[in-house]
């Protein structure tokens, strides 16, 4: 059966893998990728984003179909604090030492989607909410993107060109893509 995903996946990796997992190709950052349809995916981009979406959509397709759903009376807190539950895996597991196995790092970030769609689900269909749902995606997006530009490059310790970098032949995107096999698979 033909698969456009697959087809997608499969021409824009061999034309340009960076596009599909713009980390850096050496075995320090092999926990951030996984294979699909054999060619490595960034596992934020690839698993974020399409789940926040498609959550987000579901959510709001059965809210279309079925207003009176008891779900959708709650209030818009009970939204925000069901979200921010749902994100908590992700900090938590940021928060403790040790590696992660890929499943629970997919498991988190699946999660992470699901609660970032449930916390704007309200910016869509309560207006009142819109300024202050707005807010809460800023709060959270702002120490995120501090937290990346901080802790970039904590993968790269023991790596003998960690020195080099960026300059090292894991960040050289030539086409000669090395990424290891993930190691931290179940």
């Amino acid at each position: 059966m033909w698969n456009p995903i697959r087809v997608v996946v499969q021409r824009l990796g061999e034309r340009d893998p960076l596009l599909l997992a713009h980390h850096p190709t050496c075995e320090y950052y092999s926990h951030h990728t996984f294979e699909l349809y054999g060619q490595r995916v960034c596992m934020g981009c690839f698993i974020v984003y399409p789940v926040a979406i498609l959550s987000l959509l579901a959510l709001s397709v059965v809210r279309l179909v079925r207003p009176a759903l008891g779900l959708f009376e709650f209030p818009t807190s009970a939204f925000y604090l069901a979200g921010f539950g749902l994100v908590a895996p992700m900090v938590v597991g940021k928060l403790l030492p040790g590696t992660r196995t890929a499943t629970t790092r997919i498991a988190s970030k699946a999660l992470l989607a699901v609660g970032l769609a449930v916390t704007a689900f309200p910016f869509v269909f309560r207006p009142d909410a819109r300024l202050v749902t707005a807010g809460l995606f800023v709060a959270f997006l702002l120490p995120y993107i501090v937290h990346k530009g901080l802790t970039a490059t904590d993968d790269c310790q023991g790596c003998p060109e960690a020195a080099d970098f960026p300059n090292c032949s894991g960040m050289s995107f030539d086409g000669e893509y090395r990424y290891q096999p993930d190691d931290t698979e179940e």
